[in-house]
């Protein structure tokens, strides 16, 4: 169904990378938990102590939580976690009401990056985003979300995110502590048209190369009516989901997203 070859007119070459990205599997989470809780340690120390166990959406129907594993000794280097408004708002919205021109839209926000320090950082966290962006592409999603704090909204800036109401406004965020973040937004099929325009030091990256590397069969199939609750819902998770791969869809990297500089 999906592969960059078919859907990108572009001639792509092939790269391999030093970890592979892909979708956490159960025996995973304890692992992505204690990350969390290191990262988030360092600016948020009260948030962090309630991130040392899996969280109720690692588990839940219409969540994901992307990985980036070390080919050499299989550690973990970085993860994010997506939620999609396919049943239950999403985390931001608890904090803030959007505009009326994402009302009843397909939107998925991203949650909890973080990266272990390394000299490869900013390559992990570009392929995260990357496969982030081929899930949206492949679930038909109208809208990309993030709530960044200082500092980090920069890296989304760089991206080509823009804020979703007033420029350069922070809102508390229930899910992040109650610490102020900017809320942004990309449409992701707009993302290889505006990257071209202004000749993105990673459109290379993104959309003319191919990366075996990044595998998200494993991805829930969201390819149906979703509910689009307004902020105001209940968030009610699903029970939990067994992972299972999709043969029908080529999955793997490269009609790409927006990536971390």
């Amino acid at each position: 169904m999906f592969s960059s070859d078919h859907s990108n007119p572009v001639v792509q070459t092939e790269e391999s990378l030093p970890f592979r990205v892909d979708i956490a599997s159960r025996k995973h989470l304890q692992e992505v938990a204690s990350l969390r809780a290191a990262t988030y340690g360092k600016h948020l120390p009260a948030l962090a102590a309630s991130l040392s166990e899996p969280e109720p959406a690692d588990f839940a129907r219409g969540c994901e939580v992307f990985v980036a594993k070390s080919k050499f000794d299989g550690s973990l280097l970085g993860t994010l976690r997506t939620h999609s408004n396919v049943y239950n708002p999403l985390p931001l919205q608890a904090s803030l009401e959007l505009p009326e021109r994402f009302n009843g839209t397909r939107m998925v926000e991203t949650t909890r990056l973080c990266i272990k320090g390394s000299p490869g950082a900013s390559t992990v966290r570009s392929a995260l985003f990357k496969a982030m962006h081929l899930y949206c592409l492949e679930q038909k999603v109208d809208w990309m979300l993030a709530a960044a704090r200082r500092q980090v909204d920069r890296i989304h800036d760089s991206l080509l995110f823009m804020d979703v109401g007033v420029p350069n406004t922070y809102y508390p965020m229930a899910h992040a502590g109650g610490v102020p973040h900017r809320v942004m937004c990309l449409a992701p099929f707009d993302a290889q048209r505006q990257w071209g325009d202004c000749e993105h030091p990673l459109y290379r990256f993104a959309f003319e190369t191919h990366h075996q590397d990044i595998d998200i069969s494993m991805a829930q199939d969201l390819n149906f009516d979703w509910q689009c609750p307004e902020g105001g819902a209940n968030v009610t998770y699903l029970p939990e989901r067994r992972l299972m791969p999709r043969p029908s869809t080529l999955y793997q990297s490269s009609r790409p997203m927006e990536l971390m500089a």
